[in-house]
């Protein structure tokens, strides 16, 4: 029989360490990789999102809300673009039908002028002396272009907040009996009648811009003599309401229906776009009553029955 005999020496303990170390090294490697890989595609989406000039805190991994917080972010930062999406293509509308009804309200005129300008030139090489009516007329259309063109450029500088106020303190009664007096030959012509009720506080002073208001008033009459039918009574009151004076205009015409009542401040917006348009006008009247109102700090509101008639009111700081 043969007996062999094995020595078993001491396993080294350093055998058991090594692997052991080598585990847990590539484990807090991948551990690292796994979280700068997070960590940059975290901090891309943070830096794209902080492009919009928000302060945001440095993002972290340690951090146990950070996904929530990031999609928070996201979201919010979704909706902000879709927002400004939506109002560019709202712009672009605006744009599109601001720059067709300008083209349209500079049409009829421009086509008037040129036929009473073709007119007089066929008249002159016919040696026949010109016709002072068309001359008139010719006037006539110029001081509408005119009239289109200021109007315009009200109503940029207003929606741009670059309508500058000259602000004064005086008596509302007083402008509203020059615009009265402005208005009295087309009153006349439709046999309309423009009153101001409570005389008691014809004393009131407001602290706005006088010119502006001027052409507030003269807008709000006017239209209400242009559009209302003849015999018409259009009533001017005012309203004590502490630091505030409520002024409101009235008339007993036809009325405006809800459809249109929404609209009536829009620019070009005509209830009854032909009837204006052949009578003239820029269609711009009430839009630009809206803003000047509203740059002084208040709002203008409208209500209106049908056979009834229509009130607007609006408010100014008393002084």
């Amino acid at each position: 029989m043969v007996v062999i005999h094995y020595t078993v020496g001491v396993f080294p303990p350093y055998l058991f360490v090594i692997p052991l170390l080598a585990s847990l090294l590539i484990y807090f490697l991948i551990i690292v990789l796994i979280e700068y890989f997070i960590l940059r595609k975290v901090k891309i989406l943070y830096r794209t999102i902080g492009g919009m000039g928000k302060k945001m805190e440095k993002p972290s991994l340690k951090d146990p809300e950070l996904f929530e917080n990031l999609r928070e972010q996201v979201q919010l930062f979704r909706d902000e673009k879709t927002i400004e999406i939506e109002a560019l293509k709202e712009n672009e509308k605006f744009r599109r039908e601001f720059i067709g009804n300008v083209s349209h309200e500079l049409k009829t005129p421009l086509t008037s002028i040129q036929g009473f300008v073709e007119i007089l030139m066929d008249e002159a090489q016919s040696g026949k002396p010109a016709e002072v009516k068309y001359l008139q007329k010719i006037a006539n259309n110029s001081d509408r272009l005119i009239d289109i063109v200021q109007d315009l450029t009200l109503i940029t500088q207003a929606e741009s907040n670059e309508l500058q106020l000259n602000l004064e303190r005086f008596h509302i009664y007083e402008l509203l009996l020059e615009v009265i007096e402005a208005l009295d030959d087309m009153a006349k012509a439709k046999e309309t009648k423009v009153e101001v009720r409570d005389l008691n506080h014809i004393s009131y002073q407001v602290v706005a811009d006088r010119q502006k208001i001027y052409q507030v008033l003269y807008n709000l009459i006017e239209n209400a003599i242009f559009y209302c039918p003849e015999e018409t009574k259009i009533a001017v009151r005012f309203f004590d309401l502490e630091h505030t004076v409520m002024i409101e205009v009235s008339d007993n015409g036809h009325g405006i229906a809800p459809e249109h009542l929404t609209r009536i401040f829009e620019r070009f917006y005509r209830v009854d776009p032909n009837r204006s348009r052949a009578k003239g006008g820029s269609g711009l009247g009430l839009s630009i009553v809206k803003r000047i109102i509203e740059t002084h700090g208040y709002t203008i509101q409208a209500d209106s029955q049908l056979n009834k008639g229509t009130r607007f009111r609006f408010g100014l700081k008393k002084g």
